[in-house]
């Protein structure tokens, strides 16, 4: 049976409410995707502090005003530009059909005499024929987009230049006026311009498309890598159609607005616009950037185009210097972004990793019981899938006896009783499982480093079910996304606590973690009931396994580079952890119930006096990080294959031990199932299978949570 566990009685965990570094704080900084635009805005503060100093009444609200009516036009083009330049493509026909969208709406309003509202509908309709036109012959056909759009913006400005020479006569001494059409061009909404708000309405829908839906992702992820998106199952060359649809389309509601604020067009509408959209762009993005859609860091770029351009036409200076001294600026923009951009890697790589002085508890209750002291358990364990698993960091098994466990290559393998010959895909789930738990209904709940907590039923089909949590209060980096969820237990009323291990690196880069040694994960739980995802406890040392105790009321959590246990009250979980367990000889992993009351505990490495060391000196750890190849760090001994056996209470009573040269290293799980032990790893091509003594050969953990079933 199992021991009672008086909570009361066991030492307090201090967790950090907040955790404050200098570095840790530059790192974040330098880490967000806004400080990409610091340049741009830079120079866009530097033009507006110049102008201030040099001009009077530039910024006075009239003035602002006119340029709040007159700028959304060429704002809205470099939106437009920057669509189909994030799939990967470029749209040098912007400027003809900016114009000929204008003459349309000119034509359907002055001509055809038809309402305003259907002369909107037909601008946008001409701006969109000619995106589809590009996107049919750049997208579905695959010519190059820079030929396609060069040929489209040469025959466009063509047809515009015929039209608009055998129409503008009409167009201007037509006599209609329509309040809805003056309203559009010249009055204000708010106090701002039509066209001010026609902007600002686009970008928010372009922002929140990138950043919000699937159609946005499929665009970024084309432009970032076609082959890869390819593979990812996005239909690519439809993606590229749409963008080019799209971009068409916003570009006919740029020249609704010019034309219901201009009431004419003349043979120069539109020319050079494309060059100017793509210097806009240019400046925003620090470069002709594929996949990215920054839509601030583009609108500042524009800004700092437009605003210097037309200060300096302002200030009296003749066009050509104009044009010269724009492409001297911008050229010193660009070669300043692009230093402080490859020098922004190199600052993040010096500063992210921020080790702090860790003092670990000494080895306590292992007497008689180290590697070197008693005799080696594990080697006479069976070995099962042999070659045909790789990194199965953890293993369970069904009421039925067939072994599951999670491959590196983004599969779940089930491995068939009762001599596991047989291996077969239950299901493909893409990022990393480790973590794994059987619920109520005998459906595989898994944590994936990357991509969060998803199900998986014994048909093979998987759910996610949470990829993100609370964000932390005082957090710099949006922490929200669940970065490496690890390991997980399910609790009798079905909610799911499980951790992620890291908020800082990723599942390629856990070993940082240890150097850093700083409080970086956290503990979640997730209610299927509610769909509601919570942070239990955040600020914790790599959390890691999870384990219910026997009776349901307490949750031990491993605390990796500690090497400790932790232990949550389920009835105040607000109250914090306290130590279970602390000077274990080496870092535990996962955590599971054994069949006579009490917990196994696999030790993923070993301790060692020069690493405990280590711990001390943050400064020894950061210069070893700066100067030493990653493959000659000091690290924990992960070549010893560790499982201590602890009783209710806590006391270790029993450690297996793997030979110096066996077979299993590095062992991050085991399970016990009717009288074996099944033993995992995350580094390592096979799993082990050890027959114990004097055990419940009924007993298995699908019975212990969930009843006979």
């Amino acid at each position: 049976m199992a021991a009672s566990i008086e909570f009361s009685r066991l030492p307090k965990q201090h967790v950090p409410r907040l955790v404050i570094s200098p570095r840790r704080i530059v790192g974040d900084v330098l880490s967000r995707g806004w400080v990409e635009s610091i340049i741009p805005f830079l120079a866009l503060l530097c033009v507006v502090v110049g102008i201030l100093l040099t001009t009077d009444g530039y910024f006075a609200v009239s003035n602002l005003l006119t340029l709040a009516q007159y700028t959304p036009d060429a704002g809205l083009v470099v939106l437009a530009m920057l669509i189909v330049v994030a799939v990967g493509g470029i749209d040098l026909s912007v400027g003809s059909n900016f114009a000929m969208s204008a003459f349309t709406a000119l034509f359907c309003f002055h001509i055809l005499d038809l309402p305003v509202p259907l002369v909107l509908i037909a601008s946008l309709a001409a701006g969109s024929l000619v995106g589809a036109a590009n996107g049919l012959i750049a997208g579905l056909i695959g010519c190059g987009a820079l030929l396609t759009t060069l040929g489209t913006m040469i025959t466009l400005r063509g047809i515009y230049t015929l039209s608009s020479q055998a129409w503008l006569v009409d167009i201007s001494i037509s006599p209609r006026i329509d309040d809805v059409w003056d309203w559009i061009g010249f009055e204000k909404f708010m106090a701002m311009p039509v066209a001010f708000w026609a902007l600002l309405g686009v970008a928010i829908l372009v922002f929140v498309m990138f950043r919000q839906t699937r159609f946005g992702w499929h665009i970024l992820a084309v432009g970032g890598n076609r082959k890869a998106a390819r593979h990812g199952g996005i239909q690519v060359k439809f993606t590229i159609f749409l963008a080019y649809i799209l971009t068409g389309l916003i570009v006919g509601l740029s020249g609704f607005l010019y034309a219901a604020r201009q009431n004419s067009v003349g043979s120069d509408t539109g020319i050079g616009m494309e060059f100017f959209t793509l210097t806009a762009l240019v400046v925003g993005l620090g470069g002709f950037v594929p996949g990215r859609g920054a839509v601030i860091s583009v609108l500042v770029g524009f800004a700092t185009v437009y605003i210097l351009n037309n200060a300096l036409l302002n200030a009296g200076l003749r066009g050509d210097f104009v044009q010269f001294s724009m492409g001297a600026i911008i050229i010193v923009i660009l070669a300043i972004d692009v230093k402080f951009r490859k020098h922004r890697h190199r600052l993040l790589a010096s500063t992210y990793l921020d080790p702090i002085q860790v003092k670990i508890e000494p080895v306590a209750g292992m007497a008689g019981l180290m590697p070197d002291e008693t005799a080696p358990k594990l080697k006479d364990a069976a070995i099962i899938g042999a070659g045909r698993v790789d990194g199965p960091e953890d293993v369970i098994l069904d009421r039925d006896g067939n072994l599951y466990c999670g491959n590196r290559d983004g599969r779940i393998l089930r491995l068939a009783a009762p001599d596991y010959t047989h291996v077969e895909v239950l299901a493909k789930i893409g990022g990393r499982p480790l973590g794994l738990a059987f619920d109520a209904e005998g459906r595989l709940v898994t944590c994936v480093a990357g991509m969060g907590l998803l199900r998986v039923s014994m048909d093979g089909a998987v759910e996610l079910l949470t990829d993100q949590t609370d964000r932390s209060f005082f957090s710099i980096q949006d922490d929200t996304t669940i970065r490496m969820a690890d390991d997980l237990d399910i609790g009798p009323d079905g909610k799911i606590y499980f951790t992620d291990a890291t908020k800082r690196y990723d599942i390629e880069n856990w070993g940082l973690d240890l150097l850093e040694g700083r409080p970086n994960g956290r503990l979640i739980s997730f209610d299927p009931a509610t769909r509601r995802t919570q942070t239990i406890c955040d600020n914790l040392v790599f959390p890691n396994g999870v384990c219910l105790t026997h009776d349901g009321k307490f949750l031990l959590v491993a605390s990796t580079w500690n090497c400790s246990i932790l232990i949550f009250d389920l009835a105040d979980l607000a109250a914090g952890p306290r130590v279970f367990m602390s000077g274990l000889p080496g870092y535990p992993d996962n955590v599971n119930r054994a069949s006579d009351g009490g917990y196994w505990v696999a030790l993923a490495g070993m301790r060692n006096p020069i690493m405990d060391q280590a711990m001390k000196y943050p400064a020894l750890r950061r210069r070893m990080a700066k100067r030493v190849p990653p493959t000659n760090w000091l690290f924990g001994n992960l070549n010893i294959g560790g499982v201590l056996k602890v009783d209710g209470g806590g006391s270790i009573v029993d450690a297996l031990w793997d030979e110096p040269d066996g077979p299993l290293y590095m062992i991050t799980s085991m399970r016990e199932h009717e009288g074996a032990l099944f033993l995992g790893s995350v580094s390592n091509d096979k799993i082990g299978r050890l027959n114990l003594a004097d055990t419940d050969r009924r007993w298995n953990g699908p019975r212990s949570y969930w009843g006979e079933g």
